[in-house]
């Protein structure tokens, strides 16, 4: 049994018994009213980003490590001390405050904790409000392409660099000498590459021949949108979590929890159309970071390839991804928050398969063999900016905030809903967030029975792909939750989406409001089996056969906004993703929404997108208080093929 330990590394015993005139001064210590603690463990310690206050109860909850039973809690602001009602510890690596006033945090909190062996954590200081963004200079977007340059040179490959923003504002993009101009989209074999104006019609995207430039921007904003402080994900983990098994290549496993993602942010869109190609899977994309901050993300193109990682288990370490993790050297995520240390129902999401490599002489800016063919700058100011709904700190876009009424909410209504969801998601314990027991950060829209958006409001470290998916989340669920869902698919494009109607109405699915639809319900309904991870099974109504399928050709999702897309490439101008009113930025088919009814009658729908889909789930349905669909329309009491629909699933022990 290890022996406990003075502060000064000797053991108890030694100095007690040790120093035989040390007990008289111990006890005139004792005698004057001092005390002496011996450390006995090692130091608490607490994660600031961890943090959460909710306002409306006045509870802090302090995240961190190393908090034994009976330690104390020490509050002040600017100096001053702060009193509040009681704290107890819960396990070691959380201690809750209670009966803080909301004024007591407005300027945020200094934080020590105590533990009854003395050791003390050294103070931090916890800010509410929304983190500090770190811009990248000028300078940094030049040594992180030098870098990556070099590393290209050194591997005898030529390749397309972009650095984007945390925003995906683009902060350059560099073309090495001999890179090739294009990429080719798609998996599946067969399928003759596709190119020329107009583009001859094909699977999805399959065999779409794009420009580099498209790749490379969006890998990096993929780095970037779908990091945080409390993860760091990369185009790699991307391709990971979208495909038909998760993981991919075992079989009868349900489709990734984020199957469907890569098609948002396109530029068609209307919520964020930043994307050119969407969120990427194929290797290549990382996020930067700069000074422990997110700033925003490198992605590499090179090969012709544009595609995801069908084994995961192969090992693979392709040339893009090596050159992508080399450029950034200096702006590596932190160790703590990669992918490969967030775990989901048991399995370890991957980061990279290449390790930094050592670092090279770099080239001069100026003299690197190649062109800038988008300027190099600086990080704009963010688009977003800080704001408070009850209490609860976010950001928001002034577009969708203040909120506004629609046909049948009121505005109070809609302020209501994103409160309701934005209190359950402070006490949400987030899936995929570091370190373990974090709060949800998500972004939380309303969108009107048409589609149109009527708000929405973001935590201040939600990642910001989310705030494109909540808005097409809600505005699927309102489509296929409405009366005329059918009629408007049937219309669409010359009825080119009419076999998709026949097979949903095959399977007993009018699309005609009779049905409360969840995107968990309409996710479910768009697989290559159905039900979802039985190999074998016919695909969903909403899909295509599985010989057919893939990321790039999924079904109902890609062919509503292949139109469009085909016409970005040809140069046309493009006023929405898809020709249906209120499915401008396209739609969604992974969970986190929920349809919304007021004393009975279709109202809109509620979507949320951040932290781990069956959060999404709980906090879209906390939302809904009030304004829930009827029991007997819900998605869950509808029977296809034998099989129920789902409506929403909720986390084991969800709460903080």
């Amino acid at each position: 049994m290890t022996r406990p330990k003075a502060k000064h590394g000797w053991s108890i015993r030694q100095v007690l018994v040790g120093a035989p005139m040390l007990g008289g001064v111990l006890a005139s210590l004792v005698f004057c009213g001092l005390s002496l603690a011996y450390q006995s463990g090692p130091l608490p310690a607490i994660d600031a980003a961890a943090c959460v206050f909710d306002p409306s109860t006045g509870t802090l909850v302090i995240k961190g490590q190393n908090f034994q039973p009976g330690a104390t809690v020490r509050l002040s602001n600017s100096g001053a001390q702060i009193s509040f009602a009681a704290s107890k510890v819960k396990g070691q690596g959380k201690i809750i405050v209670k009966g803080l006033g909301s004024t007591d945090t407005h300027a945020g909190l200094d934080v020590i904790v105590v533990n009854p062996d003395g050791g003390q954590s050294p103070l931090v200081h916890i800010a509410f409000g929304p983190a500090a963004v770190t811009g990248l200079t000028q300078d940094d977007v030049k040594t992180i392409i030098a870098q990556a340059v070099a590393q290209a040179q050194a591997s005898g490959f030529n390749a397309t660099i972009a650095v984007v923003d945390r925003e995906a504002n683009v902060l350059g993009v560099f073309v090495m000498q001999g890179a090739p101009a294009n990429t080719r989209v798609g998996i599946l074999s067969g399928v003759p590459t596709r190119q020329g104006c107009p583009l001859p019609p094909g699977p999805g995207l399959e065999g779409l021949l794009v420009p580099s430039d498209f790749a490379a921007i969006s890998k990096a904003g993929t780095g970037a949108f779908l990091s945080s402080q409390g993860e760091a994900l990369t185009t790699r983990t991307a391709s990971f979590i979208i495909q038909q098994h998760f993981p991919p290549g075992v079989e009868l496993q349900p489709g990734g929890p984020l199957f469907g993602v890569q098609l948002s942010q396109l530029p068609c869109g209307d919520i964020n159309p930043v994307l050119p190609l969407g969120l990427a899977g194929d290797p290549g994309g990382v996020p930067l970071y700069k000074d422990g901050k997110l700033a925003g993300g490198i992605g590499v193109e090179g090969d012709g390839t544009y595609g995801v990682v069908r084994d995961p288990r192969a090992g693979d370490q392709p040339v893009e991804e090596l050159v992508a993790v080399a450029g950034t050297r200096g702006f590596e995520a932190p160790a703590a928050i990669r992918g490969d240390q967030i775990i989901v129902n048991g399995i370890r999401f991957p980061f990279v398969n290449t390790p930094m490599p050592s670092a090279l002489q770099l080239t001069p800016f100026n003299n690197l063999p190649g062109s800038v063919t988008f300027p190099i700058k600086d990080s704009p100011p963010s688009r977003f900016t800080p704001a408070t709904l009850d209490g609860i700190v976010g950001r928001v876009d002034s577009r969708f905030f203040p909120v506004s009424g629609g046909s049948v909410l009121t505005r109070a209504d809609v302020e209501t809903i994103i409160t309701q969801a934005a209190q359950q998601c402070i006490i949400t314990r987030a899936a995929i967030r570091q370190p373990l027991g974090s709060a949800a950060q998500v972004n939380i829209s309303v969108s009107d029975v048409d589609g149109t958006v009527l708000g929405i409001f973001s935590l201040p470290d939600a990642p910001i792909f989310g705030f494109d998916v909540s808005a097409q989340k809600a505005r699927t669920a309102a489509f296929y939750s409405s009366p005329t869902a059918g009629a408007r698919l049937l219309a669409a494009e010359s009825g080119h989406f009419a076999h998709f109607v026949t097979a949903a109405n095959d399977d007993g699915l009018k699309l005609d409001g009779s049905v409360a639809f969840t995107d968990r319900a309409g996710g479910f309904l768009s697989r290559p089996f159905f039900p979802d991870g039985i190999d074998g099974t016919a695909n969903g109504p909403f899909s295509v056969p599985i010989d057919q399928f893939s990321p790039f050709n999924d079904g109902l999702q890609v062919d509503l906004v292949g139109t469009a897309l085909a016409r970005i490439l040809c140069g046309l101008p493009v006023g929405s993703c898809t020709d249906i009113p209120g499915l401008n930025n396209g739609i969604q088919i992974f969970p986190g929404s929920v349809p919304l009814y007021k004393n009975g009658k279709f109202a809109g729908a509620i979507g949320i997108s951040g932290d781990g889909v069956d959060q999404d789930d709980l906090i879209a349905t906390m939302g809904t208080a009030g304004f829930e669909a009827p029991a007997a329309m819900r998605s869950d009491r509808v029977f296809v093929r034998g099989v129920r629909l789902p409506y929403v699933k909720f986390p084991r022990h969800p709460n903080l």
